[in-house]
């Protein structure tokens, strides 16, 4: 039996309700409703104290799931790690495209002398590989959000013979998990600042060139 399921058995056998568990183990229901759906997994100090609550071991608890789990943290990891290559890929292809189309197409605009239709291009470009560049970033976000890797690491951990006050680090209070949405956002400026400034360099250089 899995972990949501041994929830609601263990909590049904006992006679609790959502809230009552919730409260004695110190979350709110959405919490543990979260856990019995399946949607999120409870970090290792809660496992503990559910399993005092009901009365049963940890491993009965996840002895099915943990390596379900470790398999969730390989496949997200690869997921990840392409996603984010693919946004490193996706922002050079747009620096590539805004100087090499200035390069390629250097008429100027007749009404603004100064900016080549190649630099239109080039721009509308760029910006089209940032915004998919920024639906990269937004993936993998959402693949830690969904998945909990922390609480995944934590419980793996845990079940390899660690010490759950030894990987407490594995589950800090951060500011990106109490503020997911500032952190994101800081994050899509920063790269795309980066990209902005390569861009602005490397346009500098062959400008100098011409």
């Amino acid at each position: 039996m899995e972990l949501p399921q041994q929830l609601k058995a263990n909590r049904e056998r006992l006679g609790l309700t959502q809230e009552d568990v919730a409260q004695r183990i110190f979350v709110s229901r959405q919490t543990m409703s979260s856990w019995e759906t399946g949607k999120t997994y409870p970090d290792v100090q809660s496992l503990l104290l559910l399993s005092n609550l009901f009365g049963v071991s940890i491993d009965s608890f996840v002895k099915g799931d943990v390596e379900t789990m470790k398999e969730t943290i390989v496949k997200d990891a690869v997921r990840m790690e392409r996603l984010s290559i693919g946004m490193v890929g996706l922002l050079l292809a747009g620096v590539a495209c805004l100087v090499g189309w200035d390069l390629i197409w250097d008429e100027p605009v007749a009404a603004v002398p100064w900016l080549t239709w190649g630099m239109v291009v080039g721009m509308a470009l760029f910006a089209l590989c940032a915004a998919l560049a920024m639906v990269c970033a937004c993936r993998v976000e959402k693949l830690k959000k969904d998945h909990d890797l922390v609480t995944f690491r934590e419980i793996s951990a845990f079940m390899d013979g660690e010490d759950p006050e030894a990987i407490a680090h594995l589950n800090p209070d951060a500011f990106s998990r109490k503020h997911p949405w500032v952190a994101n956002a800081v994050k899509v400026l920063a790269g795309a600042a980066v990209a902005l400034a390569l861009g602005f360099i490397i346009g500098s250089i062959v400008s100098s060139l011409h």
